[in-house]
């Protein structure tokens, strides 16, 4: 059976909801159309965000994974909190 509405959606929900329970269902709302002269998006990429984008091709010491894996592992890795904070800053600029 054909619904009335054109809508799959409507004509499913129409045939699910008990008769009179209802309101009367309407078209679909008009769309806002779109400007013609919408405008362009522009970015650019500083030097610096492009060398730190690059940084993650460096080869990776696997030696030295394992090694840290070993020491978190059994407990014997300490955080120094003002090391990292100080090259933290450092990167930054």
């Amino acid at each position: 059976m054909k619904g009335i509405s054109g809508s799959p959606v409507l004509d499913a929900y129409q045939r699910l909801a008990p008769v009179g329970s209802a309101a009367q269902v309407k078209g679909p709302a008009p769309v806002a159309s779109t400007p013609s002269h919408a405008e362009n998006a522009e970015v650019k990429i500083s030097a610096k965000a492009r060398g730190m984008a690059t940084d993650g091709d460096a080869a990776i010491d696997t030696t030295k994974v394992n090694d840290l894996k070993q020491k978190i592992a059994t407990g014997d890795f300490k955080i120094d909190h003002d090391k990292i904070a100080a090259r933290m800053l450092e990167r930054a600029g």
